[in-house]
Order: C-alpha cells, then structure tokens, then sequence
C-alpha cells in the first residue's frame, strides 16, 4: 500500500510494512534491488570522494584550479540526482532536488558560488556516507537473507560439510547452531522452521528498516531544505492563485460571450422589431406575441446570469459550509455520512473551495469508486481546516495532470484551488481501497 501527499514538486510514496505479507509485497524486493544496484554507484562515489580533494585541493592554489576544484566538487551533484532518481524508483521516496547554485558573471564567480552552496557540500558528504550506508545495508540484508535460506534448505547440503567430533566425543555432520549440531531429523525440520520465518518475517523487517534508514539519509543530505521547500510551495500557491484567477475570468467572459450576451443581443433586436411595428401601427397581437418573446428571453438570461453567479460563489454558502455540504450529499445517488464540526467559521473562499473540492470528490466516487458508503469529514486541525472523504470503493484514485482516460485529473483540479490558499492534499488509495483523501489549508477564520 502507498501514501501520496501533493505537495509542490512530486509526490512521495513511501510503502507501508505490512509484517504479515511483507516477503510477497514489492516494496520489501524493491528496497532490496536497492540497496544491491546502489552499491557500484556508491563505490564510484567514494573514489570521486577522494578524487576530489585529491586533485581539488592542490589546483585550487590558482584561480584556474580554483575552477577547477569547484568543476570536480559540482560533480556530486550528478551521484545525488542518480541517487535521487533509484529513491523514486525502488524506496518509493521522491526527495525534491534543492536550487542549483547560481550563476556567476563569470567562471570564476561560478566557482565561487559553488563553493559556498550548502546543497553541493552535502552532496560531496553523501558520497562518503551513501558509501558506507549503503555497504552496511547490503551486507546486513544479504546476510539475514542467506541465513534463513540457508537454514531452510539445510538438508539438502548439510551432510556435504566435514564432519565434526563434538563436545560428546561422536563425529557429527551439519551446521553448528547454538553449539548444537544439526545432524538429525527433528533438528533438521526444527532448522528448516526457523529458516522459514526468518525469510518471512525478519528479513523483510530488517530490510524496510534499513530501506527507511536511507530515505532518512538520502531526504536530508540530498534532499531540498524546509526553507527552499517552503519558498517553493509559497511560489507555487502565488502562481496557482494567479492562474486559478485567469482560468475564471476566462471561463466567465466565454459564458457570457457565448450565453448572456447572445441571448441579450437577440432580446435588442426583438424589442426593436416591436418598436418598429408600433411605430407603423402593426397589428397589436403581433406586437404583443414579440414583447412576450422579449419577456421570455429577458427571464432565460437571468437564469443563466444567476447560474454563472452560482459556479462562483454559490448561494447555499451564505448559510455556512454545513449547510452547503448537507446539500451537496443530500444530491448524491448513494448514501453520504457528514460531519461537521466547526467552532469557528472559516472564510468565505476557503469555504468555496472546500465545497467545489468536496463535489468533485464526490462525482469521483460516482464515477470510478463503485463504493457502498462513503463519509464526509469537516473539522479544524489548529488554525486550519481539515476536510476528508473516505470511501470504500476498489482505490486506485491518484493525483494525474492530465491523462488520455482522464483519470486523476479531478484530482489535480482540487490540488491547483488548494495551492491557490497555500493548502495541500493528500490521497490514500491502495489497489482494492478503501479511499481516503483529505484537504488541508488554513482556514482564515477571524478569531
């Protein structure tokens, strides 16, 4: 099972430990593939670990073999995105790369601003400590690994081993386990037991804890830091807030230029004709007949203009979101539990956008959940808001921004009204489900 939270940049998916089903899980041979295919990166790093220095530091005494050096440490940055890249792939963690160093005026102020950029250091430091954790993880692994199937399959080739004259003075066949030799039938099968759940149950254990280590290490030496991650995800929500404001201006001026001012152009030249026939003394029922077209359109392009107004701020909100959501479920063709509980009321765009998020939640779970119940939750986490709908439906729903089925991309359309406020969203559903997608973002109640 995965876990997606959209944040800016990628989203992370790190696999759960189930203990029971973890040697049949992907993940555990995933985390394994590795810790294996990592180690020729990791021994290529180690020797530019020592190249670096090596030849950096004495052609540094120039200001060429300043560039140099600076050239020869950047190269770090080419093992950590590799390392980055085998995370996403194989530990089912996506690390945002950090800013690449600026730019000088010139190669030597390239050189500097590289050797002053906190990213590139611990780079060229994971190429020591990725070395040294990844060796460790390999041959820990490996080895938990090979025992249990050693003991599994001990007697197969146990007697192939010399025999031994143990402590009671007989000669004895087998592996020594424990000061005991495994030489007879019970203690075979015994061995064989143990094998088998080290396999099962204690190598896929230590291997998601080892796997989990180097997500630790790879997320904080290779990784971007809060404070670049947070600038990026304040850029982000400017430029969606700004987009989101483009898409509806558009949207608005295309109904209206489509809509509203076709129907008024049309109720112009209707009243006109009228005019024209009064003026020349039509026949009145005529005239009438046209003024009570007029009349007809006048009322249509009021309808349309109150639904436009309605896609942007829907009247039912005046009442609260409660009210608005109790609406919206009490519409669905299957049965919706709401809760809400609200001590303060949140503002009115925080409130629009987790009720347009919940409806299209909810058209989700019509669509593609082929769900018996689904459940509604509104309620505060401090100072923000908190919105889940969870359904038992067979999963699969995923953040996509724009595919040939269509799939996910209601989804993304949540994602871009949450980064408008600076919220995010993060989507649990496992193949088979259930769902559970919550919504965050501040609430931008007056206390």
């Amino acid at each position: 099972m995965y876990t997606a939270v959209a944040t800016p940049g990628a989203p992370t998916t790190v696999p759960r430990f189930r203990p029971f089903r973890a040697v049949a899980d992907g993940s555990t041979w995933r985390a394994f593939a590795f810790h294996a295919a990592h180690l020729p990166i990791a021994i290529a790093a180690l020797a530019w670990f020592v190249v670096v220095p090596a030849v950096g530091i004495p052609v540094s005494l120039t200001w060429v073999g300043l560039v140099v050096a600076a050239f020869l440490l950047g190269g770090s940055h080419w093992f950590a995105a590799v390392t980055r890249r085998m995370s996403a792939a194989l530990l089912g963690q996506v690390v945002v790369a950090p800013a690449p160093p600026r730019a000088g005026s010139t190669p030597l102020g390239t050189a500097f601003a590289r050797l002053s950029d906190g990213p590139t250091w611990r780079a060229f430091a994971y190429l020591l400590a990725g070395f040294v954790l990844t060796t460790t993880t390999f041959a820990v692994s490996t080895a938990v690994l090979v025992s249990g199937l050693g003991a599994m399959t001990h007697a197969a080739w146990g007697h192939f081993l010399p025999a031994q004259r143990g402590a009671d003075g007989e000669l004895h066949s087998g592996a020594q386990f424990l000061g005991v030799y495994v030489d007879t039938p019970p203690l075979q099968v015994a061995f064989a037991v143990l094998g088998l759940l080290i396999v099962l149950f204690l190598w896929p254990a230590v291997n998601h804890g080892l796997a989990a280590l180097q997500r630790v290490v790879i997320r904080a030496l290779l990784g971007a830091t809060a404070r670049d991650l947070r600038l990026r995800q304040v850029t982000a929500s400017r430029d969606a807030a700004v987009l989101d404001a483009d898409t509806t201006l558009r949207r608005i001026e295309r109904e209206l230029h489509d809509g509203t001012q076709a129907r008024l152009v049309g109720l112009a030249m209707t009243l006109g004709d009228a005019r024209d026939r009064l003026q020349t003394g039509a026949d009145p029922d005529a005239v009438t007949a046209l003024v009570d077209r007029a009349h007809a359109s006048t009322k249509e392009a009021l309808v349309e203009l109150r639904a436009l107004a309605r896609g942007i701020h829907p009247p039912v909100l005046d009442e609260g979101l409660e009210a608005a959501l109790t609406s919206a479920c009490s519409r669905t063709p299957f049965p919706v539990a709401l809760s809400v509980d609200l001590p303060v009321r949140p503002s009115r765009v925080v409130e629009g956008i987790a009720y347009f998020g919940v409806l299209e939640l909810l058209t989700n779970v019509s669509k593609h959940a082929g769900a018996s119940a689904t459940a509604v939750r509104v309620g505060m986490l401090g100072t923000d808001l908190l919105v889940e709908v969870e359904d038992d439906g067979h999963g699969g729903a995923h953040v996509a921004l724009g595919t040939p089925d269509g799939h996910g991309t209601g989804l993304a359309g949540v994602l871009e009204r949450l980064r408008a406020v600076d919220g995010d969203l993060q989507v649990d559903s496992p193949a088979g489900g259930p769902t559970r997608i919550r919504m965050r973002m501040p609430s931008g109640a007056e206390r």
